[in-house]
């Protein structure tokens, strides 16, 4: 493994900071790798009784799309991923998951930042009411049975790849 040599906060944000490290390879060569420093998130695959995943409709500034998520959310600071999950669950929805598992967890992009995403099944759903963050937009919640979910990641019409990812691994781990 490299060695690392230095570490540096080139710009400190209230979402994210992004740090410069200088590394040494084992030809004593030095270089630099530049990354966003950030919270990891929980992201949630919401099945009700019938089969159908719970959808967020949410503006995103940076994107520019108002489209379906899945409900998600960062992981304060001394929180673990569970806990934000049925969190972010109930704030974004409304449902309260009486019953929540573990799926994977998975680097959002390795080349650039620290950023981990961690996949729950959350079942079991008891309607209570929302809490929606300060500066969270959310539209809308929309239900797509699972079928159609599949269709949909086959024929490239989620915009986010945490959403194909997470129904992927909804349909590997429990669809035989």
């Amino acid at each position: 493994m490299n060695k690392l040599i230095s570490e540096e906060t080139l710009f400190n944000g209230p979402r994210f900071n992004l740090k410069r490290r200088i590394y040494e390879n084992v030809e004593g060569k030095e270089y630099i790798r530049d990354y966003v420093d950030t919270q990891s998130a929980s992201i949630i695959i919401a099945l009700t009784s019938d089969k159908k995943v719970v959808f967020i409709r949410q503006q995103r500034e940076i994107s520019g799309l108002e489209d379906l998520e899945l409900p998600a959310g960062v992981i304060d600071e001394g929180e673990d991923a569970i806990t934000a999950a049925r969190r972010e669950l109930q704030e974004e929805t409304g449902y309260y998951a009486n019953n929540i598992e573990y799926m994977g967890d998975y680097f959002a992009s390795c080349g650039y930042s620290n950023e981990k995403l961690y996949f729950y099944l959350a079942t079991d759903l008891e309607m209570r009411e929302t809490h929606y963050d300060s500066d969270e937009v959310i539209t809308g919640i929309q239900e797509i049975p699972i079928e159609e979910c599949y269709e949909m990641v086959r024929n490239n019409q989620f915009p986010y790849a945490n959403i194909n990812l997470g129904i992927l691994l909804y349909q590997l781990k429990y669809e035989k």
